[in-house]
């Protein structure tokens, strides 16, 4: 009940977060298409992103490598996706991997126009983590497994044909593993910073039906 709790108040923080970053858009002048108007509804979505952050020090240096993540959509309406996705990220320490990460899971992503090639695109996702650790009494690595609650913003820009530009620039998540050795670990992301910062590409596709026009 104690996780259960904790992760019912994650996904509420994190959904105020995504209405907060729609209110202001807004403000902005940021709206959202309407059912009538031309749009995405109906298309698919592919993306991808690729983020890296590295800390130097006098005497260690460690760096992390992800893709965060790849996934594919669907357009519900003219605003909003739904779909799967998985990400991947491996952590080094004096170049020696200490750390090996999968996730996939479900996403849900709604949008707001700020003009005409500009969107501000919100993300929640909710994914099922595995993974190896190194040991703290070995060299070894240990198998671990646990979720992560996810949201973030991003700015899009459209680059025609179906192609935009994504920038994320700040999170909120919760991230929870257990190993057998020493149960459950948890960590949390909030705010903006280097390591919050990626930036990806997407792909749309139409398979819809054309329907012909008639010109009288």
């Amino acid at each position: 009940m104690k996780y259960l709790n904790k992760t019912v108040f994650s996904l509420a923080v994190a959904g105020m977060s995504l209405l907060s970053g729609n209110v202001s858009a807004q403000f902005l002048g940021g709206h959202r298409l309407k059912s009538d108007e031309d749009g995405p509804k109906g298309q698919l979505m592919v993306y991808g992103s690729l983020d890296y952050s590295k800390v130097t020090t006098p005497t260690n240096s460690s760096s992390t490598v992800s893709s965060a993540p790849l996934g594919v959509g669907y357009f519900i309406n003219n605003n909003d996706l739904i779909g799967v996705n998985y990400a991947y990220s491996q952590n080094s320490v004096n170049h020696n991997v200490v750390y090996k990460q999968n996730e996939t899971g479900i996403w849900y992503s709604p949008s707001l126009m700020l003009g005409k090639y500009f969107v501000l695109i919100g993300q929640i996702d909710a994914h099922y983590v595995w993974g190896q650790q190194q040991a703290t009494t070995a060299d070894a690595m240990q198998n671990f497994n646990g979720f992560r609650l996810r949201a973030y913003p991003l700015i899009g820009i459209l680059l025609g044909g179906g192609w935009a530009l994504k920038f994320k620039f700040a999170e909120l998540s919760m991230l929870q593993t257990k190993t057998k050795e020493e149960g459950w670990t948890k960590s949390y992301v909030a705010g903006i910073s280097g390591s919050t910062f990626g930036v990806g590409i997407s792909k749309n596709f139409d398979f819809r039906k054309k329907t012909a026009k008639n010109d009288y």
